[in-house]
């Protein structure tokens, strides 16, 4: 049995629907019951629980063998870890696999999930860290820019970096958790390139046949955007300085991780983009 917390995100969602297609039992972890519906169509057991309140954790981790732990990005999300950890203690010594961050220690965010990985490391347990860069769904925030004038505008200056998709972070969680000889690594995880945004600007050009532009705006007036989408200013603030880092080059590298654990190379921006072209207003 495994258990997913963070079922209903970007990596949990479609690692669910994985694991069970390969006959693995599924718990997923759910904060509102009104979310657990599809999961449950789909064969994974569904457990009502909230990562902040550590007494709602027990039955998620009763008869466990495995945990994928996903916690928010954030200033709660070493809270979340530290409760889901205890409750993990209590019942065995039962691997964690943690899904966290690759960027600068100057974003907050990261600063949370070092945390979390200290108390990984203090808590005895076996545990295996999967590190993703930033992933390319992410320019999702520039779909409706790019739909309609054919602009992507972010606070990314001329950085580089292995952005990556979240299919490949999937195929390696899979992986990772349904094969042995994980516990103590750590896993980078790049796209096969490190590339800029005028790169991404062009991979979009190409898969929907128009001219699509990057544009770097100041920190401050994607600040106000990020907010505007709905996302807290500790969680907004945290993201611009990872942009920073970004921007500085702190992820300007590539990893060998995903093709050495998949078997297949890790996807480029440019498949990206084509597989998802209508979203940024490209023709079905």
């Amino acid at each position: 049995m495994i258990l997913v917390t963070g079922s209903t995100g970007n990596v949990g969602s479609q690692l669910i629907p994985a694991l069970r297609e390969a006959g693995e039992r599924v718990r997923a972890l759910v904060h509102d019951e009104s979310k657990g519906q599809p999961l449950r169509d789909i064969g994974a057991e569904v457990v009502v629980g909230d990562m902040e309140s550590p007494e709602t954790l027990g039955k998620a981790v009763a008869g466990v063998d495995k945990v994928y732990l996903i916690t928010s990005g954030g200033q709660t999300g070493a809270t979340q870890a530290r409760s889901l950890i205890e409750a993990v203690k209590s019942v065995g010594r039962l691997p964690i696999v943690r899904q966290t961050g690759f960027g600068s220690s100057k974003s907050r965010i990261i600063q949370q999930h070092e945390e979390i990985e200290k108390l990984l490391e203090a808590s005895g347990l076996p545990y295996t860290l999967i590190k993703p860069t930033f992933f390319m769904q992410n320019m999702m925030m520039a779909a409706q820019t790019v739909a309609s004038d054919g602009m992507v505008y972010m606070p990314f200056k001329n950085g580089r970096l292995g952005m990556i998709d979240v299919r490949d972070v999937v195929d390696v969680a899979f992986k990772v958790l349904t094969s042995a000889g994980h516990d103590g690594k750590t896993y980078v995880l790049t796209g096969p390139a490190s590339i800029s945004l005028h790169d991404v600007a062009d991979g979009l050009t190409k898969a929907l046949g128009k001219q699509v532009t990057y544009v770097d705006v100041p920190p401050e007036a994607a600040r106000e955007a990020i907010v505007g989408m709905g996302i807290p200013e500790w969680d907004a603030d945290g993201y611009l300085e990872l942009f920073e880092g970004y921007s500085e080059g702190f992820a300007d590298m590539t990893a060998p991780h995903v093709e050495q654990l998949t078997g297949h190379p890790a996807r480029s921006f440019e498949t990206f983009a084509r597989d998802f072209a209508q979203a940024f207003g490209g023709s079905a």
